[in-house]
């Protein structure tokens, strides 16, 4: 019977538990511990520590944002898994872009805006995330969180990213260069699916395989539920 659960805040325990067993997170203010695969979670931080393009798939409900959420709103998550991975302690820092703004590929680049009745051409929030992340590379772990990867309007927007995913130099609409290896990239979205349910267009494969780390969310045991069901019953008491 499945009944133990590692807590990510003990040293020793959490040193004991193997890739498959579960650990709980501390919980950032006000918000219930996620209970989450060890072996995912470490994953996830080893991508976000050596700049991986990251596909992090998974139905509604397994906890694909709340996982990225509590390394981030509760920075000893991630402190404590880079520190046991034997990885510098360094901050993560996440820019976080909804790709359901996006309905043509040329809006990754840049976009029209207004100022005082004139139109001119601004660098979309990708862009400036990108140039943002890059100044971060020796100070911290940027990564850029391509958020609802499978609801994007067009499937020529998911085309479009390939070039900008790609390991060289991307150049950016007003002339400055990044290097392309200088962050992460984490998708989530759910692609684990096999009838794309939840997506409103197919995974572009070119851009598939731009991703060097796939991570899916697993579907608990039985035993499994009933060990977090009684976590957390004992958080709420």
């Amino acid at each position: 019977m499945y009944r133990t659960i590692y807590p990510i805040s003990n040293q020793k325990k959490y040193k004991q538990a193997g890739p498959d067993d579960l650990i709980e997170f501390l919980p950032p203010p006000g918000e219930h511990p996620l209970i989450i695969s060890k072996g995912i979670a470490e994953i996830l931080v080893y991508g976000v520590v050596n700049r991986e393009k990251i596909h992090l798939s998974g139905r509604t409900g397994q906890a694909k944002t709340k996982l990225i959420n509590d390394l981030v709103a509760e920075p000893k998550n991630f402190e404590i898994i880079c520190h046991q991975l034997g990885y510098p302690v360094r901050p993560l820092k996440v820019f976080a872009c909804e790709m359901a703004m996006f309905e043509a590929p040329s809006e990754l680049w840049q976009h029209r805006s207004l100022e005082n009745g004139n139109t001119f051409d601004e660098l979309s929030i990708l862009m400036q995330m990108l140039k943002q992340a890059a100044q971060l590379t020796d100070t911290a772990y940027p990564v850029i969180h391509l958020k609802e990867f499978g609801r994007v309007h067009s499937s020529a927007v998911q085309a479009g990213l390939p070039n900008i995913m790609a390991e060289g130099t991307i150049r950016t609409p007003d002339n400055q260069l990044i290097n392309g290896r200088s962050m992460a990239w984490l998708a989530d979205s759910n692609y684990q699916d096999a009838d794309g349910q939840y997506t409103l267009v197919n995974l572009d494969d070119a851009l598939k395989r731009r991703f060097t780390l796939h991570i899916c969310m697993e579907i608990f045991s039985p035993d499994q539920e009933l060990a977090i069901l009684q976590q957390t019953e004992k958080f709420y008491q």
